[in-house]
């Protein structure tokens, strides 16, 4: 999919901006979440051509080949307030929609289609989240769903999202009917879906099966030759490329002159290039379907204004394509699990066995469980989980022992299990917490 920088338009009065955010999907990926608007026309048109007859079928419960222009029309102009729709874009185009009608005072219909190549990544579920937190806010309670009995997937979003819905079946389709207001168990279920979402965001970054070196160097003692060397010399074992316009090989390996010429699929991809390059690479990053960057690079947020233009569109891009980045300004991610042995930093040496570690200047990150038993440490406190622990600028904890790093660097320490407890256990997340203490 082409990346696509997403521009600012116009937007009615009554337009919520507060109603928009980027959430993290089931597999690590991201979706940027916001209200309609009628501009959304030809991105909805465009959705539903790409949708299979099966799904048009299940939404409308008929053959709809296409929307006419009254369609599109009536689709995408909402008042934010009695009739609300929420979208969820990546790369610039429409995967999914959701949407509520009033029915009474405090009643409203849902509905919502997911583009079937997207669709088994979460997204429902999350728009159904959202578009519940807007209806409560408009003075509604309850909401009903009407779904052929086939769509057994429908209704198990439903489900999964943690409501408990009265089901009935009418004239051959099943109606259900749930409160919106939380319970204990939907938000037990958010909360859940949040922590393995953030997993398996983080396993992306320290469990890559390839990795590309853009930026990387013929000249020895260069910061891209050298993270080339740590990745080549820390015994990982998937295929390292390097990525340099100028250079058919680099330390013997071949060198391709973009991303989109490397041959293979690339998980992880280290951006060394400078600050005004940076944009671009991440463009021909998401084309090309890359899950994560780590940016090296400098010049942005501490170098005045013009930086932070730079970094904020860096994010967005990055964002709107479905990416997780660890930077700019970033020290590296280390990963010295002997099944990955990743080394994508300026680290002369590896940590002690178990340990991994991504570090973002200035940022901070929750404490999680990967699906390969690894605990996520955040760094400084994350205002969101109380069990984050915190160091100086300058300093970072493991084991007791204090460890003195550059100025203003902050870290995510990552380590592997070593009970055998279960990713997903929460007795064993609380044993993790205890021991690395």
């Amino acid at each position: 999919m082409p990346a696509r920088v997403v521009t600012l338009a116009p937007v009615p009065g009554d337009y919520p901006p507060h109603w928009e955010a980027d959430v993290v999907l089931a597999d690590g990926g991201t979706v940027h979440v916001r209200p309609i608007r009628p501009d959304d026309a030809d991105r909805l048109a465009a959705l539903h051509e790409r949708l299979s007859p099966e799904t048009v079928y299940f939404r409308f419960f008929a053959p709809y080949p296409r929307l006419s222009p009254r369609d599109l029309v009536r689709l995408t102009t909402v008042d934010y307030d009695r009739r609300c729709a929420l979208v969820a874009l990546l790369g610039g185009e429409i995967v999914a929609v959701v949407r509520y009608e009033p029915l009474s005072a405090d009643e409203a219909e849902v509905a919502f289609v997911v583009d079937d190549a997207h669709q088994g990544r979460g997204i429902g579920s999350i728009l159904l989240e959202h578009l519940a937190a807007v209806a409560r806010e408009r003075g509604f309670r309850r909401f009903v769903a009407e779904v052929l009995p086939a769509n057994r997937r429908m209704v198990r979003v439903f489900v999964d999202a943690g409501y408990q819905a009265k089901q009935s079946l009418e004239e051959g389709v099943v109606r259900l009917e749930f409160g919106i207001e939380p319970t204990a168990t939907s938000l037990a279920v958010m909360q859940a879906r949040e922590h393995r979402a953030e997993a398996r965001s983080i396993e992306r970054l320290l469990h890559p099966r390839s990795v590309a070196v853009v930026g990387a160097s013929r000249q020895r003692g260069t910061l891209g030759r050298v993270l080339f060397d740590r990745l080549l010399g820390s015994g990982f074992e998937g295929p390292v490329y390097p990525v340099n316009p100028s250079a058919p090989y680099v330390a013997s390996v071949r060198a391709y002159p973009s991303l989109l010429e490397v041959p293979d699929e690339i998980d992880l991809a280290v951006v060394v290039v400078p600050a005004a390059a940076v944009c671009g690479v991440v463009a021909e990053a998401a084309q090309r379907g890359v899950h994560a960057l780590l940016v090296v690079a400098a010049g942005f947020g501490e170098a005045g204004s013009e930086g932070r233009e730079r970094e904020s569109e860096l994010v967005s891009v990055a964002r709107a394509n479905g990416m997780r980045v660890v930077g700019p300004n970033s020290f590296g991610i280390v990963n010295t699990d002997p099944r990955v042995r990743l080394n994508a930093s300026i680290a002369p040496a590896p940590r002690p066995a178990g340990w991994g570690c991504s570090r973002s200047p200035g940022r901070s990150a929750s404490r999680s469980w990967s699906p390969r038993r690894g605990a996520v440490w955040g760094c400084p406190r994350s205002s969101r989980r109380a069990t984050a622990r915190t160091c100086p600028g300058t300093t970072c904890c493991s084991s007791g022992r204090t460890i003195r790093r550059p100025t203003s660097c902050c870290c995510t320490w990552s380590r592997s299990g070593t009970r055998g407890s279960s990713a997903a256990s929460p007795g064993g997340s609380r044993r993790a917490n205890r021991s690395s203490r």
